[in-house]
């Protein structure tokens, strides 16, 4: 790839762990400059040593507009947004509990919300490139994952408005990752459906597989869009 490409500047939020510090790792040995948010000291760390040091990190929780306008200010110049940060909780709905429903919200929802609201302007002005993480949940419900599954729809359905809103001013893409060998089961405390969803996770797929889709959005020629992503682990169920 040119050197263009390479001194694209990159905002990545939730890098800590799985798929975002993959992504991170990948786009830093690339030669993009990386920004990327964590929740504590030692993501932070974490982040640093997989980028060899060449990221700036800052620990932020995107639920909170303030800390990522400023993040996105003290940036600049954005050139692509991956809006990675969420979690997920597994119970069935009439188990559920409500501060879990609302914090799925706030984080997979809202927090990218945030983020993109925040770095809006400075993508238009660059014709930059948001990459928004939802889920093979972006269109279709699973037993014990509705409230997940609605937050990862509302990620496809807010991609697709700026995609068509903005067209021409920025690109919108979705990854949407099937199970994949990350720490994001162990949210759930819902120890029956532990005993079946970890194993089965940690035979999904490496989060480095969906850091590789999200360098093929990153590096697709100027007059393109890959609108959509969906990898799947190869076997019959996700």
């Amino acid at each position: 790839m040119g050197s263009n490409l390479a001194m694209k500047r990159i905002l990545i939020t939730g890098a800590g762990s799985g798929i975002g510090l993959a992504t991170a790792s990948l786009l830093s040995s690339k030669g993009y400059h990386i920004s990327a948010t964590c929740r504590n000291d030692a993501s932070r760390e974490r982040i640093l040593k997989t980028c060899s040091g060449q990221a700036d990190v800052q620990i932020l929780d995107v639920r909170d507009y303030a800390a990522v306008k400023n993040w996105v200010n003290s940036v600049g110049a954005i050139d692509v947004l991956i809006n990675n940060a969420g979690l997920g909780y597994f119970d069935p709905v009439a188990e559920g509990k409500i501060e879990q429903w609302h914090e799925m919200v706030d984080v997979n929802v809202k927090g990218m919300l945030n983020c993109i609201h925040a770095a809006l302007p400075a993508l238009t002005e660059k014709r930059g490139h948001v990459i928004n993480i939802g889920s093979v949940a972006s269109r279709n419900v699973f037993a014990n994952s509705g409230i997940y599954a609605s937050t990862k729809h509302a990620v496809l359905a807010i991609s697709e408005s700026l995609r068509l809103e903005l067209a021409g001013k920025i690109r919108v893409s979705t990854i949407m990752p099937g199970a994949t060998n990350t720490e994001f089961i162990h949210k759930t405390d819902n120890q029956t459906l532990l005993k079946d969803y970890v194993p089965y996770f940690a035979a999904g797929l490496d989060p480095a597989t969906i850091a590789e889709a999200i360098l093929y959005c990153v590096e697709s020629p100027e007059g393109t869009v890959i609108s959509e992503i969906t990898v799947r682990p190869d076997r019959k169920i996700i």
